[in-house]
């Protein structure tokens, strides 16, 4: 017997029984048309309950995002830091988060409340209950006709139970090797009713976990402080003065005096003391601490993982009115707090005031901040900038999040069509606290007056600390009502079977209303980027779908699908593929499918990001300074803002495969993939800006004053402004293999293996300017979140043992090593005085060990115990991410926690 898919034949969809003369026809991710087979002509990986719980994950973030074809742009819950901060999302084939569709039982529900960078739309896969799961369907081959097509990279699609009858209580328990970032759950189910006999069904599932911080000072070596020099890195430690008398923020303060004439003299320590190895004059961020600055560390204020309570109540009530039609009724609530703290803020930043539309400066020139002569920390006798970092107070934001999810529905069969019709309204809503911030403009006020004081060991005043750092209160909210139908049936006989037809149809309203933080938007928050977006949008779409066996051996599928946006307006997407099947254990299939992704409100509406990203270098500072400050990557502001004129992105996406028994119990699929989109929506790209003015005309690259070493060049870059713009081209492929083997060990048991492969051939990017940029293999692309990487290579394999009431399986876990350059053949992200490449400018491969352990102890109880990164494997040395220090969340996140013990216990009652 052959059966293929995108996994083996192990992986057959568990409610795919025989009934009667035949085999129960189910619908399958990808196709809207009910059939008797796991494998489609698409390609789809799926995930079963039973894979889930042996992969010893507590959540579906990790599930998923733990899959081979996920890549860069991908948001890692740890990187708190973010307009995102904490939300989990996916990114297949790198394509980023706004361009893989997540659904729940094949619908839509509501995008996190806040937009990753601002602009990015997607589903927050926190928000979904693990308990409820009952698998998980990822359709590679790019946009779907059927569910959607912005789905240009694919489809993640959640299936939760349908019925449950019984009752079961759960409980976890998990610890690292360090002894901290405990996560305890526990989770319960009951339900009752049998359609067959009682003619309804209700079950509820409730799931309830916390999850203890993990500081990064915990750690040792690199992942333990900033300074990685000893590891061949280098030192990001904060606080330095360069030869140039340009100076970061300290513990003790510094001051600088003007003249008469406005010109800044020598930095100049406040009074205090030191630690000698904070004076080290080749360290800081800028390697460069000649000047004398107090270093400090700003790994004391990071954590691997946050603080979180999670809280998941499912319920799904299910009515039969006759013998072929059922009601249904879902309800899903998620709540969920985040608290998240990163380094004290500085005095000073630079941003731009959207209100006035200027550039707002505070650092230097006739906007910036200073002290005046009479102060009472100003020791200098005239008026000096000053600049100081409160060791007691870091930035800390705090996230409750809810989302609601309410459907009610009917499905069953009526004149030969099997049909489903529902209503739904899903809303997902963040609110955020922050503290910590200073605003500039009260700020300003009290310096003036000397009520807020400056220096080491200083305790201001609760009174003018609530006026100069107030509380800062935002919100986040996306709602989604849809209603949709869709049927199929079966009509003409055809030689290789009967032809099968789908129809479908939805309409949905949209609304988004991300609010900034207040004082943002005329930049006074110092440090804190601006990020808003408002609006609302109907979209209605017809799709129909038809699969056609003209032979035994071919079958044929056919899709076509037209959206209507009420904001931008009508595109039809086709689908076709194929599947020729010459002998019962081989088999070849391919399609080739259109989509395109509409503009989110952050991209054409009325909105803006003003946030902070990296560049390789400064073009013209570096060639005549020659100084590592100006050659190696600096932080600068990137300011984007909605137009309006923005046209969709549209994609082409092919894949090509087969799928073979070789031997019996042995199944491999490989298939080649290949997506181009055109006129990818992009934000402000300070590095191509930076590096091609003349290509882009209307952006703006704004820069401070020149520094004392060097006044006849202009000073270092501060900050780069332009509108959201629709670049080239983007290309990516590579292959995917998914080889699958059982044997039967008789009395002692069954072994299954298997190993899943992605392989990134080409990542490449055309922009708008025509420069073309090869990302894969390399740490580009640097806009995309959190700064990732595009490793070429990820690889699972996993080897399990059953035997009665035991199971024992074991995970290894393969990402392969990046290029530590923007693009292939790029200049080096990270050398040091001597212009040599640092960690030989490549960030190394990672290999993990996961281990899970189960035991029937009886009829009802059963215990479970897993131990993820067995053999502590520590996450390679990554100095250019942006996402945490010294490492990468979103490849090595498992090498920063280190081993981890899980142990878990179910009892039914």
């Amino acid at each position: 017997m052959f059966i293929g898919g995108g996994m083996a034949l192990s992986m057959q969809m568990a409610n795919a029984q025989t009934a009667g003369d035949g085999m129960q026809k189910v619908e399958i991710t990808g196709s809207s048309i009910k059939r008797a087979e796991a494998e489609t002509i698409s390609v789809v990986q799926t995930l079963s309950r039973k894979d889930i719980e042996q992969t010893g994950k507590t959540s579906i973030a990790e599930v998923v995002r733990s899959i081979s074809a996920d890549n860069n742009g991908s948001i890692s819950g740890s990187f708190t830091n973010g307009f995102a901060g904490s939300a989990s999302g996916v990114s297949l084939r790198g394509l980023s988060v706004s361009s893989t569709l997540v659904l729940i039982n094949g619908r839509r529900t509501a995008p996190y409340g806040f937009g990753d960078d601002g602009q990015r739309s997607f589903v927050d896969l926190n928000s979904i209950p693990l308990d409820a799961v009952d698998r998980i369907d990822i359709l590679k081959d790019g946009a779907s006709a059927i569910y959607g097509s912005d789905a240009i990279a694919g489809v993640v699609n959640v299936i939760l139970r349908q019925n449950y009858v019984g009752k079961t209580i759960s409980a976890s328990t998990g610890i690292s090797g360090e002894r901290d970032g405990n996560v305890n759950s526990i989770s319960g189910a009951v339900g009752f009713g049998d359609l067959a006999a009682d003619k309804y069904n209700v079950f509820m599932t409730v799931d309830a976990k916390q999850q203890k911080r993990i500081d990064q000072n915990s750690r040792d070596k690199w992942l333990g402080q900033a300074d990685a020099r000893p590891w061949g890195g280098r030192d990001q430690r904060a606080g330095h003065t360069t030869a140039g008398n340009a100076g970061g923020s300290s513990f003790l303060g510094t001051l600088r005096p003007l003249s008469a004439t406005g010109v800044p003299g020598k930095v100049t320590n406040l009074p205090g003391s030191c630690d000698p190895i904070n004076l080290d004059p080749t360290g800081g961020t800028a390697h460069d601490n000649t000047g004398g600055g107090c270093l400090w560390d700003p790994v004391d204020y990071a954590t691997i993982q946050p603080e979180t309570k999670n809280l998941n109540v499912f319920a799904r009530g299910t009515l039969a009115l006759g013998e072929t039609t059922q009601a249904y009724a879902e309800v899903g609530v998620f709540k969920s707090e985040a608290k998240t703290y990163t380094t004290p803020s500085g005095l000073t930043g630079a941003g731009f005031d959207l209100v006035n539309a200027r550039v707002n400066n505070t650092n230097s020139g006739p906007d910036q901040l200073l002290m005046p002569a009479n102060h009472p920390d100003n020791f200098l006798g005239v008026a000096a900038r000053p600049r100081w970092v409160d060791a007691s107070r870091p930035r800390a934001s705090d996230m409750e999040s809810t989302v609601t999810r309410v459907l009610a529905g009917v499905k069953g069969n009526f004149a030969d069509w099997d049909y489903d019709t529902g209503v739904l309204y899903a809303e997902s809503k963040t609110d955020k606290t922050q503290n910590g911030y200073y605003r500039t403009s009260a700020l300003r006020t009290a310096l003036n007056n000397g009520t807020f004081r400056i220096g080491k060991g200083v305790i201001n005043n609760a009174d003018v600390l609530a006026l100069v750092s107030p509380t800062l209160f935002n919100s986040g909210i996306t709602k989604s009502t849809s209603f949709d139908f869709k049927a199929s049936r079966e009509l003409m006989e055809l030689p290789g079977g009967k032809m099968g037809i789908a129809v479908g149809a939805e309409y949905r309203k949209e609304k988004t209303d991300s609010q900034a933080t207040p004082f943002t938007d005329t930049n006074d928050i110092a440090g804190l980027g601006y990020s808003a977006s408002k609006g609302s949008r109907n979209v209605t779409a017809l799709y129909t779908e038809l699969a056609v066996p003209v032979l035994k051996t071919v079958e044929l599928q056919f899709a076509l699908r037209t959206d209507d946006y009420s904001d931008y307006g009508r595109s039809t997407t086709p689908k076709v593929g194929f599947k020729f099947t010459p002998s019962s254990t081989l088999a070849f299939r391919g399609t080739y499918a259109e989509g395109f992704r509409a503009p989110s409100a952050a991209e054409n509406g009325d909105s803006a990001v003003a946030a902070f990203t990296n560049i390789a270098n400064d073009p013209i500072r570096c060639p005549v300074t020659k100084l590592t400050l100006d050659c190696s990557t600096q932080s600068v502001g990137a300011i984007t803002i909605g137009n309006k004129n923005i046209k969709p992105e549209e994609s082409k996406s092919y894949s090509l495969g087969m799928v073979i028994e070789p031997v019996k119990n042995v199944n491999l699929s490989l298939d080649l993939w290949q997506i181009v989109r055109t006129g990818e929506i992009n934000g402000s790209d300070p590095g191509a800006v930076v590096d091609n003015p003349a290509g882009y005309p209307d952006a703006q690259i704004v820069r401070g004053e020149a520094t004392t070493n060097f006044p006849n060049l202009p000073g270092q870059i501060l900050m780069v402004k332009a509108p959201y713009l629709n670049a080239g081209e983007t290309k990516t492929s590579g292959v995917d293999l998914d080889l699958r083997g059982r044997l039967n060990l008789g009395a002692n048991g069954k072994l299954s293996s298997g190993v899943t492969v992605t392989y990134m051939k080409e990542f490449t990017r055309t922009n708008a300017d025509g420069t073309v940029l090869e990302f894969a293999g390399t740490h580009g692309d640097v806009n995309l979140s959190g700064n990732g990487g595009t490793p070429k290579t990820k690889v699972r394999f996993t080897l399990g043992w059953e035997n009665g009431p035991f199971q024992l399986t074991s995970n290894v876990n393969y990402v392969s090593s990046i290029s530590n350059t923007n693009q292939v053949g790029g200049e080096c992200l990270d050398v040091d005085e001597n212009d040599v490449a640092l960690l030989n400018c490549r960030i190394a491969s990672f290999t993990t060990l996961d281990t899970f352990g189960k035991w029937a102890f009886s009829k009802n109880f059963e215990i479970t115990a897993s131990v993820s990164n067995l053999l502590n494997k520590k996450a390679p040395l990554d100095v250019q991410t942006y996402g945490r220090i010294n490492y990468n969340p979103s490849l090595h996140q498992t090498g920063a926690v280190g081993r981890y013990f899980t142990l878990a216990g179910r009892y039914t009652f």
